[in-house]
């Protein structure tokens, strides 16, 4: 009886400590569950991120009083579950820039949690489905239908665009001079030839905040051209490109 009671008690004793185990120890996370769009904060201390396969975008904007706050982001890389971030632009710190930020994250369902500031974001999408997730440089202007490609479009001064499955964020920055030089980002669609955005945050003119404007878009050389009106007026017809084939 004795021998029984023993038995059962070690057993009990092993499932409470595997338990407790379980309960301290998170699986590895994989880069497929960071990748999408993320948000945390009041509308009027909204921060969106978006992370692609090897790039992220941070912006931090006042919705309702159509205020930008800060952005900051570039590339990144998982090691275990610590997110390393190496920085291409940051508004209000510019001596950050070529720094590496690490901070450790937890994922709990559709929350993720990170301990460099103990920020935890909402996640919006999963960048998984769309013809425009990624990050993409400008490399020109159309012409007669021809793409004029700019030399050093990315060189130092560069100008990218992040989109996950719903949300974007143009950035114009100098790795350069450390220097941010514009932003904006919203929410958009793209189906069909059509690509609408819905500007949440945008640095050069307040006014365009709130606007919905629309373009056509298709997908020509393996280019992205995006042709339309500006919201600010005026026409535009740009040439886009995957970062990636710039940078092999």
């Amino acid at each position: 009886m004795k021998s029984r009671l023993k038995l059962l008690a070690i057993v009990s004793f092993v499932l409470i400590a595997s338990f407790v185990l379980s309960s301290f120890t998170q699986s590895s996370i994989d880069i497929k569950d960071l990748k999408g769009a993320w948000e945390y904060g009041p509308a009027e201390q909204r921060a969106t991120m978006i992370v692609t396969d090897n790039i992220f975008s941070v912006a931090v904007y006042d919705r309702p009083g159509k205020k930008f706050v800060n952005s900051y982001g570039g590339k990144w890389r998982l090691e275990g579950n610590k997110m390393i971030q190496t920085l291409e632009w940051d508004a209000k710190d510019p001596a950050r820039v070529g720094t590496e930020v690490s901070t450790d994250i937890k994922m709990s369902g559709s929350k993720l949690t990170t301990s460099a500031t103990n920020e935890t974001w909402e996640r919006v999408d999963k960048g998984d489905k769309g013809d425009l997730v990624g990050a993409w440089i400008i490399v020109g202007n159309y012409e007669n239908d021809q793409l004029n490609k700019n030399p050093n479009a990315f060189g130092p001064r560069r100008t990218m665009k992040v989109l996950s499955g719903s949300r974007f964020q143009w950035i114009a920055y100098n790795v350069g001079t450390k220097q941010f030089v514009n932003s904006g980002g919203g929410t958009y669609t793209a189906e069909n030839g059509k690509y609408i955005e819905n500007i949440d945050f945008f640095t050069k003119t307040a006014e365009s905040v709130g606007k919905t404007v629309s373009f056509r878009y298709l997908m020509q050389d393996g280019n992205w051209r995006h042709k339309g009106q500006k919201s600010t007026g005026g026409p535009m017809d740009e040439g886009w490109v995957p970062r990636g084939t710039l940078e092999k």
